[in-house]
């Protein structure tokens, strides 16, 4: 006996199958994207607590220098670190009033000159190595935001300057 049942689909011609293809390659994209979004739910907050653990616990090694680590107590007092105090914003004058104000906190001064630009637009202040915090101390009260390390004067020029304060334009 012969029993003509339809197919749920026929696929006669060489369109039929693209067509089912595209059908099963959205189906499975569509099964990408699930299973993407539950992976990313269920394993994302155990990640998260595993980096904010390892965040928490990291400490600063030892010696450890940068812009991010903390730059300890200073060691010298203000009347122990000489500062190198040079004009770098062209006015006449400039380096002597920096000095000071550097003298008058109390600080040794070393040589006051003149930097080697006159374009500076705001002061700085740059340190010896090793003198980080002394140099953030003395910014602080000199109300400088700018501190960093030596940079473009050779330790040979400073003398004995711990410190040197480049006396911008604001």
């Amino acid at each position: 006996m012969d029993h003509s049942i339809a197919l749920p689909f026929r696929l006669d011609g060489e369109r039929d199958w693209r067509k089912l293809a595209l059908v099963l390659a959205a189906v499975a994209a569509f099964e990408l994207i699930v299973v993407l979004v539950l992976a990313i739910v269920l394993i994302a907050p155990s990640i998260s607590r595993h980096l904010e653990k390892a965040a928490r616990s990291s400490t600063v090694p030892a010696g450890a220098v940068g812009p991010h680590t903390p730059a300890g107590k200073a060691h010298l007092t203000p009347g122990q670190t000489p500062v190198m105090v040079l004009n770098g914003n062209g006015r006449s004058g400039a380096a002597a009033s920096g000095a000071s104000r550097v003298r008058k906190l109390g600080y040794r001064l070393g040589v006051v000159g003149n930097a080697q630009r006159m374009d500076y637009p705001m002061s700085l202040v740059m340190y010896r190595p090793g003198m980080r915090a002394e140099g953030l101390k003395f910014a602080k009260s000199m109300d400088v935001k700018t501190v960093g390390p030596l940079d473009g004067i050779k330790l040979s020029k400073l003398g004995r300057a711990k410190l040197v304060y480049i006396v911008g334009a604001s």
